[in-house]
């Protein structure tokens, strides 16, 4: 069951509408990605800034989204189906639902709301405002929840920020924001050539083709050189061509996900307009993916202890101390799942 609540303003009375989504699948607990990685809390981040006003809300399934129909941070109020909540909405809570249902129930990545990192926070809290930079990003910190209806709510939440103009029938920044989430939840490591192009890879579950450009020869060598290596460490999302859709493409032949009763309910979903959110049922590499997560999640504890790191700060999250170690773990993921790594790719790494 998915339930909107908006009020006409501070004073005015509370509208509920309630319905269930045509093609929902049962609710459970394309355009070009520009993501703002920030570190901290979406309290933090707004420390100096009056947050917008955002009156109305709608929940669906785990997620949580806070949005205005009013000034600067107003979303469209099209309303095609006539259920009282704004297309634009209902279309941001199928993309993040059906993307959260691929990535953790049908691939069975961690789930960041199950993860002993954030086993506090009860929900995603999706914050819909203007945005002077980016399209969104998610917070690697829990917050408390934002007030609803004047209820200030005793929780903690992890929190995504998607600009207004973000049209998710076009764009795939709620997906790619939410599976940054996932990452948190597995491991504190954040280097981007790590995050931004695993990331990227990921965003083909929900958009079009199993697997984007490849930019480096499939036969290796595998570890990369050391020069490709210091490449590599200096990319972001451009890392996904040279090593993420390589690993995948060589560990998966399929290109067509493993059918499934999850999977064909999440085919059957539709945006305001027709079209499915998930475009086609391809994604290469999901299996090597998620054990390069598991292998980072045992790692980041090793990297803490040798490093000497007394608190995974903002900036050793990012250290450019971490590469070896998000590195060693990617081919150790690579070779369990047959990729032809030449070599002890544990030096310096229990």
């Amino acid at each position: 069951m998915s339930k909107s609540y908006c009020s006409d303003g501070p004073n005015g009375y509370p509208r509920d509408y309630i319905r269930r989504f045509e093609h929902m699948p049962k609710p459970r607990v394309i355009g070009i990605v520009l993501a703002v990685l920030i570190g901290g809390s979406f309290e933090q981040a707004l420390a100096n800034n009056d947050p917008p006003e955002l009156e109305c809300h709608f929940i669906a399934g785990n997620f949580r989204i806070l949005y205005t129909l009013e000034g600067k941070s107003s979303v469209s109020k099209q309303d095609q189906d006539q259920s009282g909540v704004p297309d634009r909405i209902e279309n941001l809570a199928r993309q993040l639902n059906v993307a959260y249902r691929l990535y953790c129930e049908v691939l069975e990545f961690p789930d960041p709301l199950q993860s002993s990192r954030f086993k506090e926070a009860t929900c995603i809290q999706v914050v819909v405002h203007h945005r002077e930079n980016g399209n969104g990003t998610a917070y690697d910190e829990l917050s408390r929840a934002r007030p609803i209806l004047g209820e200030s709510p005793e929780e903690k939440v992890l929190v995504i920020s998607i600009g207004t103009h973000v049209d998710p029938i076009h764009n795939v920044t709620p997906a790619h924001e939410l599976f940054h989430l996932i990452q948190y939840g597995a491991t504190y490591f954040k280097n981007r050539w790590y995050l931004e192009g695993m990331t990227r890879w990921a965003e083909h579950g929900i958009s079009s083709q199993a697997i984007g450009d490849i930019r480096y020869d499939l036969d290796g060598p595998w570890p990369q050189s050391s020069d490709e290596q210091a490449k590599l460490f200096y990319r972001s999302y451009d890392a996904e061509y040279t090593l993420w859709n390589p690993i995948a493409a060589v560990t998966d032949d399929a290109e067509i996900l493993p059918r499934s009763t999850p999977l064909r309910e999440l085919a059957s979903v539709r945006y305001s307009d027709g079209t499915p959110v998930m475009e086609d049922l391809k994604l290469r590499g999901a299996a090597v993916m998620r054990d390069v997560l598991v292998e980072l999640r045992r790692l980041d504890d090793i990297a803490f202890q040798e490093l000497s790191y007394q608190r995974w700060s903002e900036a050793n999250q990012v250290s450019e101390n971490n590469n070896r170690y998000i590195y060693q773990g990617i081919m150790r993921s690579l070779k369990r799942h047959g990729g032809n790594v030449v070599g002890d790719q544990s030096e310096g790494v229990p």
